[in-house]
């Protein structure tokens, strides 16, 4: 059975032969699971998202966003599970279409970071890891979902029946 509800995004920050970095993102199509006797390696398939023509952006305020439909990298699906973080994709409201000229769909996703990394830090264990469920301070001076949405729930999920919706109220 497959979740609708999951967001199975990742991140890997990579570097090639000649020193430079780029930080690839993508969303999780399937996990495979290499079995060679006693040791056991978890992959990754996913689709990534183009670096360049408009796939990943990075906004004024700082804030990453992907278009998923700029697909890339189709040669390369495989990860090792080690080598990425998690990430969340969220719709960007900011990029939808206007009413009556075109889709309702907003065209790009914000990245948020998942999980903070911690063992290892200030010594730091797997079971302190599995206590710490929070997500990492994420601050925007600006959220412009809510000033460019005139809905009183611009943060609704409709891809299933459970969970919460977020209200705010508008005020002109």
């Amino acid at each position: 059975m497959k979740s609708t509800n999951q967001n199975s995004a990742v991140r890997v920050d990579a570097m090639g032969h000649d020193g430079t970095t780029a930080t690839y993102y993508g969303a999780i199509e399937d996990i495979w699971e290499l079995d060679y006797g006693p040791l056991k390696v978890p992959l990754f398939r996913c689709q990534w998202v183009r670096l360049t023509g408009g796939g990943v952006m990075i906004d004024d305020s700082g804030m990453t966003t992907v278009d998923l439909n700029k697909v890339g990298y189709s040669d390369e699906p495989f990860v090792l599970a080690n080598d990425v973080t998690q990430v969340f994709f969220v719709k960007d409201m900011s990029s939808k279409g206007k009413k009556g000229r075109g889709p309702d769909e907003p065209k790009r996703q914000v990245v948020l970071p998942g999980k903070r990394k911690i063992v290892g830090v200030e010594d730091k264990t797997d079971e302190d890891y599995d206590q710490l469920d929070g997500q990492p301070p994420f601050t925007v001076t600006i959220d412009p979902s809510i000033l460019l949405s005139n809905e009183d729930t611009p943060y609704s999920r409709s891809d299933h029946k459970e969970g919460t919706i977020v209200r705010r109220k508008y005020v002109p």
